[in-house]
């Protein structure tokens, strides 16, 4: 994976992500959690496009298959607002591996 699909493919979880929220009330606890999750994950999205490095490294690749692994799962329940639930549980998974990833790059200096 290169970064720029890293990155868009964050961005394609962020749009999911804002239907599913878009469909709870804004009170909801499920949208709470979905609210805290999606500014992680935009703050990591975010911090990626900014810094320069080398996504040819091995642990760059390793940990955008971690998050490829992830994403996987997360596709399953995103767009089901019956699996809320489970799609949170998915979600700090795949926050987490973008927070992994984040910390095996060292930015260009």
């Amino acid at each position: 994976m290169t970064r720029l699909e890293l990155i868009k493919l964050i961005g394609d979880v962020l749009t999911k992500l804002d239907v599913l929220r878009g469909s709870l009330l804004p009170d909801a606890p499920d949208r709470l959690d979905l609210d805290r999750l999606r500014r992680q994950l935009d703050r990591g999205q975010l911090q990626l496009a900014q810094n320069q490095f080398d996504e040819n490294t091995q642990k760059f690749q390793n940990a955008t298959e971690q998050l490829e692994a992830v994403n996987k799962d997360l596709k399953k329940t995103l767009n089901d607002v019956g699996k809320v639930a489970t799609t949170i549980a998915n979600l700090k998974r795949f926050v987490k591996a973008v927070d992994d990833i984040i910390g095996a790059v060292a930015p260009f200096v």
